[in-house]
């Protein structure tokens, strides 16, 4: 109680002395800096806030990013008719909803339209017909599994529930607990606002569903055991289970694709939404349309000719069933009447004199009518939504097709047997009406049998047996036939048809430049196009205003549009002679080779040379050959069996075009001797990581020889210019230095140490061999040195060996950026360079000879040891220092 007290009047005392208060205590200050304080701490976490909201936002980024790469995964696993694509609807066509064919994967249809300036030869990307625009929509599934050891079922039902753009969410927020903490992103309030109406939940809604059994172990580019949720799509992930789904809009259908993984076992699952029979798609949903009957339709749309044709077949039954009608309009049943008159007319004035080898407008005679309607109809109702290209339907007509075609072109075109569909969907009562610019006649024939069953095609026939490609003409297919008859044929020098008849090497390179890996329509052609054939080369169509059709300038399309079942067949006045079939003699004098062509004449080769089929010649330029010293050339050119043997080793026995080449590439020559073929990055660095198929950052040898002129195309050959003689190759490169006496000290070290035994291996090696006259520089104490050291002779020779095989013709330029270190047996890299005086150095020698190749590898001679022999080489050496070439120590003292 005392202290108390005590305690009491000390604090009154304080509150009486100003000067001895602590302001901390009684002051207003303490609270306002509380208050600071509490500032402070407020904006610290602000700060905290923003960087944690910085943070989410390149986080979410890179979520979205990934995600968007993993569905681009997801469909480029599908099928290419199940995957989804961006573009624009095209406001010149209505209706039509087909992916554009495609040649190889992402080239559509090999065609490309050509305006002046293209650059010859480049793909041009062009409008895609309408295909299904991506929709930020989320199918979410739910998986019902039935447990099962014998059988796995899939029994996954595919919900269509629209959903948003879904990212992965924390459950709470630290820094704002006032936000709804189970909310995610894409559902706020403008989220719904600009929310679509989910017309494919509505009435009036028809829904289609198509399994695909893909069997089991597929390989997918989506892993099991990978999370990952995309725009659009949704995954439902449990161990040994996956399915990812996705779901794109259309105009008038709403499409979710499945990929179900379960056990090993892989199916999809495509479900389709689209407005029933008698209804169309409209803003609001699936809208009821007035429906007539068929023939109603066909007068409405135009089309009362064919409505008259199918009166008079006596088959107006056929409207009444549920069919897909394409039907000509009455100008293109005019048009087919207007041929069918001309061609009478041709024929009356021509009776008695018509040669088997002229060309008609129409080859083939009308046909009976009933046979013709039937020809214009498919069973079943198909919209324009359901076609797409490359599609073949069979028609009512037994053993007749309907090939679709849809091409990128301004406006895009669509094609049913080469008729161009100038409207679609219009409905009738029992089925769909599409109508086509012109008639139809049943396509029951193969491409091959097409030319089978005309006379005016034996040459062609013959050419295309002759080159083995009558099979190709014959299976199911999609092929476009540039077809020469045989009046065409005989434009050509008659030795040549006779060659060619011969079964000519040229005759595979002809035959294939006249077939398109893709269905070609005339509808398709608009000015000028590039489209590409079997040989892998562009063709250059072009339809004039006067409506003539052209390849390659100066041959002309006779006939169009005649479809097989497997394509579609052109016919031409004359032959498409591509720069392949040109002679391999003629290919040589186009490169100026004269004295390699005065090699093949003394070695009486060059008879053969025109013979050859599927040869790959390197031949030695001009300036190579005349570089041979003068002794040598004369020994060649006077002795004809050892010069044939040496031409014979510049032939391979197969055909090898660049994009064929591999690094270290052994090719047979007819020489019965290997040809090593090699290519070296002119940039070490990007070695591996630029690939580039011109070949531009990578240099070429053969033998060791630079290749200055790549992949001339000639009859049966591929030409490429080397800039040496090629000479060839020894057994191995241990049998190389055994047989110079020059290099009998490194031999020895060799056969001492056992490294000999690895030198006549595979390899190959580069062997950078020191000369005896590098040994017998070294001082006396080093020599003895080496020569009495079995362990330091093989750390020496193994320095001095590459597992590589590293041509002089290889080696680059030095750069401070792009440095080449080759790594031998045992020791340090080795650093190979060309200095700007235009020598090689090898670390610290420098190579003065390049040697001809082994069958293994190389033997370079070199000026210095790799390796310091020195036995004081372990010594402190910055009391005296050493250079590290005896060059330099005898220069510089």
């Amino acid at each position: 109680m005392r202290r108390l007290t005590l305690l009491t009047l000390a604090a009154l005392a304080c509150a009486v002395l100003g000067e001895e208060r602590d302001p901390r205590l009684f002051d207003g200050g303490f609270f306002r800096d509380l208050d600071n304080l509490h500032m402070r701490g407020a904006l610290r976490r602000d700060s905290l806030q923003d960087t944690m909201d910085q943070i989410s936002s390149s986080l979410n980024t890179a979520i979205d990013r990934l995600s968007d790469a993993i569905e681009e995964q997801v469909e480029a696993s599908l099928p290419v008719r199940l995957r989804n694509a961006e573009s624009e609807p095209s406001d010149g066509f209505e209706g039509l909803e087909a992916i554009s064919g495609s040649f190889g994967e992402g080239i559509d249809d090999g065609l490309r339209m050509h305006f002046n300036g293209d650059v010859e030869g480049e793909r041009l990307d062009g409008h895609r017909f309408e295909e299904p625009t991506q929709i930020p929509e989320e199918a979410e599934a739910e998986e019902e599994e039935e447990e099962d050891e014998e059988e796995v079922e899939f029994t996954e039902d595919v919900d269509n529930t629209p959903s948003f753009s879904y990212r992965p969410f924390f459950p709470f927020d630290t820094f704002s607990p006032f936000r709804h903490p189970w909310r995610r992103p894409g559902t706020g309030l403008f989220d719904f606002m600009n929310r679509r109406p989910a017309w494919w939940k509505g009435p009036n809604v028809c829904v289609d569903r198509e399994e695909i059994d893909e069997g089991k172990d597929l390989d997918s580019s989506i892993k099991e055991g990978e999370e990952t949720t995309t725009s659009g799509s949704t995954l439902v992930f449990t161990v040994g289970n996956m399915q990812v789904t996705s779901c794109a809009e259309t105009r008038d259908r709403y499409t979710c694709t499945s990929r179900i993984s379960r056990r090993g076992i892989h199916k999809t699952v495509v479900v389709t939404h689209k407005c029933c029979h008698g209804y169309i798609k409209e803003a609001t949903g699936c809208s009821k349309i007035e429906l007539r009957s068929m023939p109603e339709t066909l007068e409405e749309i135009g089309s009362n000719d064919f409505l008259t044709l199918v009166k008079r077949a006596g088959m107006l039954e056929m409207l009444d069933q549920n069919i897909t009608l394409f039907a000509p309009t009455d100008e293109a049943m005019q048009e087919f009447m207007a041929d069918l008159e001309a061609e009478n007319e041709v024929e009356n004035e021509l009776v008695g004199s018509r040669t088997s080898n002229e060309v008609y407008p129409v080859l083939r005679a009308p046909i009976e009518e009933k046979s013709m309607v039937m020809a214009h109809g498919s069973e079943g109702v198909m919209y324009a939504s359901d076609l797409r290209d490359e599609q073949v339907l069979p028609s009512l007509m037994e053993g007749s097709t309907l090939r679709i075609n849809t091409y990128s072109t301004v406006p895009p075109a669509a094609t049913v047997n080469c008729a161009r569909m100038v409207s679609v969907n219009q409905h009738s009562t029992y089925g769909v009406v599409h109508s086509i610019d012109k008639v139809l006649q049943p396509v029951t024939k193969s491409l091959a049998e097409l030319l089978v069953s005309d006379p005016r095609f034996s040459i062609l026939y013959q050419l295309v047996e002759n080159a083995g490609l009558l099979d190709k003409l014959r299976e199911p297919g999609q092929l476009t036939l540039f077809a020469p008859t045989d009046a065409a044929f005989h434009t050509l020098s008659s030795p040549v048809v006779e060659a060619l008849l011969r079964n000519n090497a040229c005759v595979d390179a002809i035959v294939k430049n006249h077939i398109l890996p893709n269905v070609i329509c005339t509808a398709a052609i608009q000015g000028k196009a590039r489209t590409i054939n079997l040989l892998k080369e562009f063709l250059m169509l072009e339809r004039t205003e006067e409506d003539s059709l052209f390849v390659e300038d100066n041959v002309e399309v006779l006939v169009r549009d005649i479809m097989g079942t497997n394509g579609v067949m052109h016919v031409l006045d004359k032959p498409i002679m591509p720069s392949a079939a040109k002679n391999l003699v003629d290919v040589l004098k186009s490169h100026n080779l004269t004295r390699f062509l005065e090699m093949l004449e003394t070695a009486e080769m060059l008879s053969e040379m025109t013979g050859l089929k599927d040869v790959t010649v390197f031949a030695p330029s001009n300036r190579a050959i005349e570089t041979l010293p003068k002794d040598v050339l004369e020994d060649l050119m006077n002795n004809k069996e050892k010069l044939r043997d040496l031409l014979n080793y510049h032939i391979t026995t197969s055909s090898l075009q660049a994009s064929d080449i591999t690094n270290n590439h052994i090719a047979d020559t007819r020489a019965e001797l290997p040809l090593r073929v090699n290519l070296y990055s002119r940039s070490p660095l990007l070695a591996g990581l630029v690939r580039d198929s011109n070949n531009r950052h990578v240099r070429l040898t053969a033998a060791c020889s630079r290749i200055s002129i790549l992949d001339s195309r000639a009859c049966g050959a591929v030409v490429h210019v080397v800039e040496r003689v090629l000479a060839p190759p020894k057994a191995s490169v241990m049998e190389h230095l055994e047989d110079d006496e020059d290099f009998s000290i490194f031999t020895k070290m060799l056969q001492d140490t056992g490294v000999n035994e690895t030198l006549v291996e595979e390899g190959p090696f580069t062997v950078l061999a020191p000369s005896n006259h590098v040994f017998h520089a070294l001082p006396e104490m080093e020599l003895q040195e080496v020569l009495n050291d079995v362990e330091l002779q093989d750390q020496l020779v193994k320095q001095h060996i590459i597992k590589e095989h590293v041509c002089c013709a290889g080696i680059n330029p030095n750069t401070w950026l792009f440095m080449d270190h080759k790594r031998p047996l045992d020791g340090s890299p080795v650093h190979l360079r060309r200095t700007t005086s235009g020598r090689i150095m090898a670390g610290p020698a420098r190579i003065t000879h390049c040697s001809a190749p082994s069958r293994n590898g190389l033997v370079h001679t070199v000026n210095h040891l790799m390796l310091d022999v020195n036995p004081n080489r372990h010594v402190d050496r910055n009391r005296t220092p050493i250079f590290s070439a005896p060059g330099l120590e005898i220069i510089f003292g």
